[in-house]
């Protein structure tokens, strides 16, 4: 806690010292007539461009050269660039979970959608595994922070992250970056602006990626046969390395600008994703349900001869039934914009979109190294100890025990049509529209508890009945249709009051084709589940403007995430109200920039994921209070050296959780929320060389207070201390030299460090019947090199 107020204080002091340092430069630089400030930032917050700090809203922009220069290569490495933006990977690669202000994106499944909305060049992405694509020529990347329940309005009660991508320019240009680091990592990007033909512009882009996994896998090699169960499965092998990926992605962008008042923009993107899960290691075993079972198989491990990859700190190697995960998503995007008028823009975007994640299996109990037979469970089952130590009991030399096994299939393919109608008036602005969405996924889920496998060939087994294991098979179709405006009303130079609503019609279908008996929930297999949902939201906003460079506010918010079916368990919508006040300046001659948010939400109906008994079960515990502050601060003191900073405070307290008809909102622990997170940077560009180019250093830190990754406690104080994420810092450091001239090519070389220090740390890390951490890649390093024809 002493390390966050330092890290938070830090930020302040910075700007303070700026403030101080800052006038004499601003006087400085307007005397001579130099400029060297901050440029203004355009973001589209409110669907339509304005500037950063005119907008009343709490949004982060990262540029793409603020996005190359941290190597946030895909959305999953955006963690700590905003306040109170959390990233983790949930074990697989494909896999994020996104936290904002507390709220988590939620389950990894095809019937639950996800409360941080992500967008694609406007385009919603409706599920969590089509959402971690890597992009080849991204502009910018905004983070809105708070629910945006009217214009943003599909499933963020958390905020959204809009991903823009950049268009042609209509120029010939060609720019080549090169990468090479540990765990023999290699990056390619390519990106080639073609010269205009009449009204068309095209521009190319790809990108290769590929990193070795940085732990072994001990039972590297071996096979899992689901052809018994699930034919379509076939056989899996397991992953040699853990926490690899090879990366493949293709961006077209195409721009008709059909006539002065007429543009059409196509983008087409499309990745390939091969990747490793993370390595997952054994805490110990709760003193509850099957986890005690788990427990006592673990503690036979020495008999058996099975492997225990124990341990919090980074193993070298582990044993984990991890296959290799293919994913490939793509997309199409055609968007008209026609200016009708000086008053009215009509802006249309069609876009369909598909991702496929093959089958594939992760050990996310981190039993794949254990061996215990179907004569040992049985024995165990009836008490009979001795049968447990009977050798004709003993497994087989390729027999194990899984107290977790899962396997997935899931695909998805969804059409979306928003049409906008954009007016401006002489003291009003309205931003208004319609937006439907339709989807189609199927998935395939095989649950395994406290399994034996013989000679690595799934089948049913006796306990099957016990412990609820089977295939769950299902599809989902869903359609959301929508209409919501917003108006603006310019009071005065200085005034403003926004007043904004959606009405939102869901219509969800899911057929349950198979359901295994641990996620029955009451509905039987060949039933068809079918539910609709009706909600208004809505947004108020005061904004007033003592002077040009300084924006305040006061907002209030709602959101809404529509209800489902996970497995074949119904769950309710949840909603959210938010209150907000804030301030943006821009100040000394545009040398400081400070933005500062408070906020506080009332949460009902919380959708929460948990896993029981190995079943990722999803429901609606009960009601929250969330309140905090945030700032953000970017100061150009001197010119050459920016610095920046941002600072997040989050407080999480359930006011209600029914368990059982039992309220546990005393006992029940806020997942993955840190209360403080900090950022602290700076880069220095050194003056221009005599013939061009410049030497630059960058710092930069991500410090994240300590947090629980379980909901309630183990029952066993070690495991609960085990189980507990501490905070860390994180620092990376590059140099380099930028814009080079040699014989009409900008050259750019660069060293980077990302975690110099090596910090060991795991923030992902579910109770999945055994309590696991899952750690974070430790130190990497490499050079950069970047061509601009």
């Amino acid at each position: 806690m002493r390390i966050a107020y330092l890290a938070a204080a830090s930020a302040l002091a910075m700007a303070a010292n700026a403030a101080a340092i800052i006038p004499a430069m601003a006087q400085d630089a307007a005397a001579d007539g130099s400029g060297g400030g901050l440029e203004d930032i355009v973001v589209t917050a409110q669907r339509r461009e304005e500037n950063l700090q005119k907008v009343p809203v709490a949004v982060t922009a990262l540029s793409s050269e603020a996005l190359d220069n941290a190597r946030v290569v895909n959305v999953a490495a955006l963690s700590g660039y905003a306040p109170n933006l959390q990233v983790t990977s949930q074990g697989q690669q494909s896999i994020p979970l996104f936290q904002i202000r507390g709220i988590a994106s939620g389950a990894s499944n095809n019937a639950v959608d996800p409360k941080v909305g992500v967008y694609l060049d406007g385009v919603y992405i409706g599920r969590s595994v089509g959402a971690i694509f890597d992009l080849a020529d991204l502009q910018r990347v905004e983070v809105l922070r708070g629910p945006q329940g009217t214009l943003f309005g599909r499933n963020s009660t958390g905020g959204a992250v809009s991903l823009i991508s950049a268009n042609p320019t209509g120029e010939f240009g060609v720019r080549q970056q090169l990468s090479y680091g540990n765990y023999n990592a290699m990056r390619s990007r390519t990106v080639v602006d073609l010269p205009a033909l009449g009204p068309l512009s095209v521009k190319l882009a790809y990108l290769h990626d590929e990193m070795e996994g940085d732990t072994d896998n001990l039972i590297a090699g071996k096979t899992l046969d689901f052809s018994q169960i699930r034919p379509d499965f076939g056989t899996l092998k397991y992953a040699k390395r853990l926490g690899g990926k090879n990366v493949d992605a293709f961006q077209l962008a195409a721009r008709v600008d059909a006539s002065d008042d007429l543009k059409i923009d196509y983008h087409f993107d499309y990745t390939d994703s091969r990747t490793s899960g993370r390595a997952v290691q054994y805490l110990g075993s709760p003193a509850g349900g099957a986890g005690v079972l788990a427990g006592v198989v673990v503690g036979f491990q020495p008999l058996t001869g099975g492997i225990v990859n124990a341990g919090k700190k980074q193993l070298d190697a582990v044993a984990n039934a991890t296959s290799s995960e293919h994913v490939i998503t793509q997309g199409h995007n055609l968007t008209a914009t026609w200016d009708v008028s000086d008053v009215l823009t009509v802006k249309s975007i069609t876009a369909y979109r598909k991702f496929h994640q093959k089958p594939n299996t992760y050990d996310l109990s981190s039993s794949g190294g254990l061996r215990f037979s179907g004569a040992q469970l049985g024995a165990l089952l009836q008490n009979d100890i001795p049968g447990i130590f009977d050798d004709a009991n003993q497994p087989g030399p390729n027999d194990s025990f899984f107290a977790l096994l899962t396997a997935r299939e899931t695909k998805q393919k969804q059409f979306t049509q928003e049409t906008q109608f954009l007016f401006n008036w002489d003291r009003f602005d309205l931003t208004s529209g319609l937006f439907y969405f339709h989807e189609n996924s199927p998935s395939t889920d095989v649950l395994g508890v406290m399994l034996p496998v013989a000679n690595g060939v799934v089948t049913a087994t006796p306990f099957d009945a016990i412990f609820g294991n089977g295939v769950t098979e299902t599809r989902a179709v869903n359609d959301s249709m929508a209409g919501y405006a917003q108006l603006t009303w310019h009071a005065t130079d200085q005034f403003d009051l926004a007043f904004g609503g959606r009405y939102t019609i869901d219509d969800r279908s899911t057929d349950l084709i198979s359901v295994s008996s641990a996620q029955g929930g009451g509905l039987a297999a060949g039933q068809t589940y079918k539910t609709s949902y009706k909600r208004f939201n809505y947004t108020a906003i005061a904004t007033y403007r003592p002077t040009d460079d300084v924006t305040t506010y006061a907002k209030v918010a709602t959101g809404y995430v529509a209800g489902g079916i996970l497995g074949a368990i119904p769950y309710d919508p949840e909603k959210l109200i938010s209150y907000e006040a804030g301030v943006k300046s821009q100040l000394f001659g545009n040398r400081l920039r400070a933005n500062l948010a408070a906020f506080y939400s009332d949460y009902k109906d919380m959708q929460v994921q948990s896993f029981e008994n190995g079943v990722q079960a999803f429901r609606n515990a009960g009601k929250a209070r969330i309140w905090g502050v945030e700032g953000e601060f970017e100061a150009v003191p001197l010119d050459g050296l920016t610095l920046n900073a941002n600072f997040g405070y989050t407080n999480f307290k359930y006011k209600e959780y029914i368990q059982n008809g039992i309220d546990r909102s005393d006992e029940i622990r806020p997942t993955y929320t840190p209360k403080w997170t900090a950022r602290l940077g700076g880069q220095y560009d050194f003056p221009e060389m005599a013939n061009g180019g410049n030497f630059y250093v960058a710092l930069d830190s991500r410090y994240r207070s300590g947090a629980v990754i379980t909901e309630f406690s183990s029952g066993i104080p070690e495991l609960d201390r085990l189980s507990y994420v501490k905070k860390y810092i994180l620092a990376d450091a590059r140099a380099g030299i930028a814009s080079l001239p040699i014989r009409g090519t900008e050259i750019g070389i660069s060293g980077w460090v990302k975690n110099v220090f090596n910090v060991n740390r795991a923030p992902f890390g579910p109770e999945a019947i055994t309590q696991v951490t899952i750690p974070d890649r430790g130190r990497t390093y490499g050079i950069d090199l970047s061509l601009k024809f």
